[in-house]
Parts: C-alpha cells; structure tokens; sequence
C-alpha cells in the first residue's frame, strides 16, 4: 500500500504555487514610480519554454515529459538581466534526460564565431563554459564568455546555475551586473539562489 502511494505521488502532476520562486513576489508586486520605466518582469507559466541556459538556442521545449513549468526574467535599463526557472518532469528519469541534453547542448554548441546576437557588429565571438558542481542530485556551473579582441581576454556574458534534484530542474542565470563582481562573487550568488530552490522543492508531493 505504501509503495502504491509512493509511486502513485511519483507520476502526479505537480502545481507550482503562486510566489514559490525566490523573485517571485518581488516580481508580482506593482512598480510604482521611476521604476515603472526602467524594471522590466515577466512571469510565464509556459511548460513547452526553453531552458534558461541555451547553448544551441532552442526556441521551444518538447511538452510531454514536463509537469509544470514557470520562468521568471527581470530586466533594467541599466541594462542588467537576471532570471530564475523552476521546471517539474513527470518523473526524475525525464529530468535527469533533459539535464543530460543541455550538457550535451554545451558541447554541440560550445563556440559560436560570430558571436551573434551578443556580438553587434559581428566580429566577436562566444563560447561556453560549463563544469560539473556539487550541489542537489546534479549541478553544472555554466558561463557564456566573449573575446575582448581589445584586451585580448575572454570576459563573461552570463553565468548559470542548472540543478537537477529529484524530478525537478532550477535554473537561474544573469549578468554580472544583477549578480555582482567579480566572477567568484557571481558564482557564490548563483550557488545561493539553487541551495535555497533545492530546499524548497521538496515540499511539492512527488517532486523528490
């Protein structure tokens, strides 16, 4: 009986709850002021929304092995980004799979010449940087890089955090400017915000 329960929790769709994510309540609370003009959030609920960290640029994401899905993007005119994903599969073998095609996404697409869209004038180029980091069931710690052809260095355009734990993948990303200097600093942010979100997930039924 208890392990009919067990899995009968396993396979059940999962519901986010409203203001589950970290930036969640941040993001559904009215701007007033100034701000009305230079903060930008968006909240999608979208289950087929492409994984935040996107090597190959993937413009959607297949439905069927998801449960739920919620993404959070915050925007300044300063500019800075930011932004935070929770995505439930209908079991961990679907997750671990999907952590395992965005690794693989890593390699595909490691290295772009031109650099587009992040390169203006076309002449820079990217590559991402991804490595393996303990935390939940699986993490990677990823870094989208540009040439500096000017002082000769690559230099950080986003960084990452991609956490698997259980049937559950957390994802949140941004800009040096939303995570702060220099790049440790960034990465200690990241690792703080996906501890926080594996913690939390437990307590969705079925999710761990």
């Amino acid at each position: 009986m208890i392990l009919i329960l067990a899995v009968s929790l396993a396979l059940a769709p999962v519901q986010i709850p409203q203001n589950f994510l970290l930036s969640e309540k941040t993001a559904r609370t009215p701007l007033e002021g100034i701000e009305k003009d230079e903060v930008w959030w968006k909240i999608s609920d979208k289950t087929n929304a492409p994984l935040l960290v996107n090597p190959c640029g993937r413009k959607g994401a297949p439905t069927a092995d998801r449960s739920a899905a919620r993404t959070i993007t915050h925007e300044t005119s300063a500019p800075s980004y930011a932004a935070e994903q929770l995505v439930i599969y209908r079991n961990a073998k679907a997750a671990k799979a999907a952590m395992t095609k965005l690794l693989a996404d890593a390699r595909r697409c490691a290295t772009d010449s031109s650099g587009k869209p992040y390169s203006w004038n076309g002449d820079g180029k990217t590559r991402w940087v991804v490595s393996r980091t303990r935390l939940a069931n699986e993490a990677a710690l990823t870094h989208l890089m540009m040439y500096d052809k000017l002082n000769k260095e690559w230099s950080p355009l986003t960084s990452g955090l991609v956490a698997r734990k259980g049937r559950a993948l957390m994802l949140y990303t941004g800009d040096q400017d939303s995570l702060g200097y220099p790049q440790k600093r960034a990465v200690k942010t990241l690792r703080g915000k996906a501890a926080k979100m594996t913690a939390k997930v437990c307590a969705l039924p079925g999710v761990c």
